[in-house]
């Protein structure tokens, strides 16, 4: 049978222990969150045409045809200048994009390091089964969302962390396969 005051502890637990971790990574590694977490265009340097040339009332049609003109002439210098700036502010992104994945893969590798160090206290440690489950989950769910979150960061070290968690993760659970169906071995 279920001990639901245990399961209640173990979610109150995990259901800190998961923010903390991320709030922890963004405290130690605060580059490229919040609004810094996307690349920003750069404003271009050209003129807008229509701003240039408003339309006003009242102006006979040989003047129209003349603004028309300027517009048209500016058009085709402001789409040049577009083109020129829409590929720096790609290029500037593309170089920003690789900064950013090298700046979070230390991002992930602390987390995922994190949670096997929290793991490992869990399993030799002596303390209660929830707080055991609730530090085991939180690090379960944080070591998830984090892989679903920098996963674009193709890092070989936060992998090499990960496949060590995961190995530790399967030796937690066949050493405390009892705690977590509220068995207890009789000693």
């Amino acid at each position: 049978m279920v001990d639901w005051t245990k399961f209640f502890y173990v979610l109150i637990i995990a259901v800190i222990y998961i923010p903390m971790v991320f709030l922890g990574a963004n405290v130690f590694f605060p580059k490229y969150t919040g609004a810094d977490s996307y690349y920003q265009y750069k404003n271009c340097p050209y003129d807008d045409c229509y701003q240039k040339f408003k339309y006003t009332p009242g102006i006979s049609d040989q003047e129209r045809t003349s603004l028309d003109v300027q517009v048209a002439a500016c058009q085709k210098a402001s789409s040049s200048a577009s083109e020129q700036c829409n590929k720096e502010n790609n290029e500037a992104q593309i170089v920003w994009q690789k900064e950013k994945n090298q700046y979070e893969s230390w991002k992930f590798v602390l987390v995922v390091s994190f949670n096997l160090i929290v793991l490992l206290i869990a399993a030799f440690l002596i303390m209660s089964d929830s707080v055991m489950m609730g530090l085991f989950l939180g690090s379960v769910v944080s070591t998830f969302v984090a892989t679903i979150q920098y996963f674009y960061t193709n890092s070989k070290i936060a992998f090499a962390v990960l496949v060590v968690l995961f190995a530790f993760m399967l030796v937690f659970i066949s050493r405390k396969k009892d705690n977590f169906l509220g068995k207890k071995k009789k000693k």
